[in-house]
Parts: structure tokens; C-alpha cells; sequence
């Protein structure tokens, strides 16, 4: 929802701000791991794209794999992020652990306005507004980078 001027407190939850990064983070993290769970084992070839970065889940990469998770899903070249919600270093450190080729530009339009300058630079900027985005909707196969 959109930001309130001056938070208030919301009874037992902290103030307004609180859902955004308690409920809505845990329930993108709780939708990842099922589709990594479910959804991927039924639909194998599926391209989806995860808004928010998965609340990024893929930043636990180390703790699902000592955990037992499915091997490799973190490399899936027909899993896709948005950036919505996050900045350069949360972009960055998602880039580094999933690749620059998931990522595709998202937007909290009209809640947040976009950064100023694209988070990575130019032409990260470019690769994820277009190329990536063309992947994403079957446009165009093969990743950019190897």
C-alpha cells in the first residue's frame, strides 16, 4: 500500500510500515520455496517471474542447500525476478548469487518512485529492461552472459 507521511502504530503490529516487511517478505519467500518444491517438479519448462525478488529467498541459497533443498534451483535459467521494492545493494547481492540474466526491471509505481540512476549502471540496466525481459515472455532463448 502506499506510505502513510507519518506512521502510526498499528495495534500489536508496529505501525504501517510493518506488513511490508514482515507478512509480504515471508509470504514471497513462502511462495518461492513451494513453487521450488511443487511447482517446478510438476512444470519442468515453465517460465515464471517473482515479484519483489522472491522476497529474496534466493539470497539462502547455502541454507537450502544444507537444508535438503532441490539441487540446483537457484541456477533455473526459467526462474525470473523483478526488482521491485529494492534498491542497488539488494539488486547487487541477488545478481551475484542468481546471475544478472534473471533479473528483470520491476516497479513499485505509483506506492515508490524508481531510483534515479539504474541500480547496477547502463547497461545491467538495458540487459534487464530488454533482453531479459524478451526470455522471460519466449521472445528470444539463450542467456547473455555464460
Amino acid at each position: 500500500g502506499p506510505i502513510d507521511a507519518a506512521p502510526q502504530p498499528d495495534a500489536g503490529r508496529g505501525s504501517s510500515w510493518w506488513p511490508a516487511l514482515t507478512t509480504y517478505v515471508s509470504d514471497m519467500q513462502l511462495a518461492f520455496h513451494a513453487f521450488l518444491g511443487w511447482g517446478r517438479p510438476a512444470h519442468p519448462d515453465l517460465r515464471i517471474c517473482f515479484a519483489m525478488l522472491a522476497g529474496l529467498a534466493p539470497l539462502h541459497a547455502e541454507r537450502l542447500a544444507l537444508r535438503g533443498g532441490p539441487a540446483g534451483a537457484i541456477n533455473d535459467p526459467n526462474i525470473f525476478y523483478d526488482t521491485s521494492s529494492y534498491g542497488p545493494r539488494a539488486i547487487a547481492a541477488f545478481a551475484g548469487v542468481v546471475g544478472i540474466d534473471q533479473l528483470v526491471t520491476g516497479s513499485d509505481r505509483p506506492v515508490v518512485d524508481p531510483p534515479l540512476r539504474p541500480p547496477l549502471g547502463p547497461a545491467a540496466a538495458e540487459l534487464m529492461s530488454t533482453t531479459n525481459v524478451q526470455r522471460l515472455l519466449g521472445e528470444s532463448h539463450g542467456r547473455s552472459t555464460p
